[in-house]
């Protein structure tokens, strides 16, 4: 896979407290857990969920630039949720 930057991701991580290097931690990470979405509009994404090097989980959307090619565009991040967490930590239980 190759990631390119949104370039507006940068307001959300900033909100988030997300820092550019923990989003590369996930997406390259050999604990990430890619999770088809779609979004409320009906288009498709995908989340990544995982862990940065120092543990920290976080949950970052993606959505394919081109049909053609395996190029994703990563548009936000957010530390995970509890619920997530929980379903997240299952997962890593079982793998």
């Amino acid at each position: 896979m190759e990631y390119e930057w949104w370039i507006g991701s940068g307001r959300f991580f900033d909100r988030a407290r997300v820092r550019r290097w923990e989003v590369m931690d996930v997406l390259y990470s050999s604990h990430r857990w890619p999770r088809p979405v779609t979004t409320p509009e009906g288009a498709p994404a995908l989340t990544v969920w995982g862990r940065t090097e120092e543990g920290r989980p976080l949950v970052v959307l993606l959505r394919r630039l081109h049909s053609d090619l395996d190029t994703w565009q990563i548009l936000l991040a957010a530390e995970m949720r509890p619920h997530q967490l929980k379903e997240y930590i299952a997962w890593e239980a079982e793998r």
